[in-house]
């Protein structure tokens, strides 16, 4: 499947015409950055494949609330106050 339609991808190539590489080098170059717009635009649009797979992974875990997480795998940990000095939000470095 190409991003481009044959007009399009015609005026691509006369923009890049006086790069001094192959016409077969010159039509990945194309591709390629077209396919590096459209992640762009898929992810400002949330439509990336990767948000798309969190997403519906999100969704099927915790779909029914605290009960389905997997906070009850592990018996021998305990909850922790931030309050009471069980974690911090300050940054390590200097």
């Amino acid at each position: 499947m190409s991003l481009f339609t044959p007009e399009e991808f015609e005026q691509c190539r006369e923009c890049i015409a006086d790069i001094d590489m192959s016409d077969a080098d010159k039509d990945e170059l194309i591709r390629v950055v077209g396919n590096i717009v459209a992640s762009f635009v898929d992810q400002s649009f949330g439509l990336h494949p990767v948000q798309l797979s969190l997403s519906a992974r999100a969704n099927r875990h915790f779909q029914n609330g605290r009960d389905d997480a997997i906070l009850g795998l592990f018996q021998n940990d305990e909850s922790i106050d931030p309050g009471d000095g069980g974690a911090s939000n300050a940054p390590n470095g200097p």
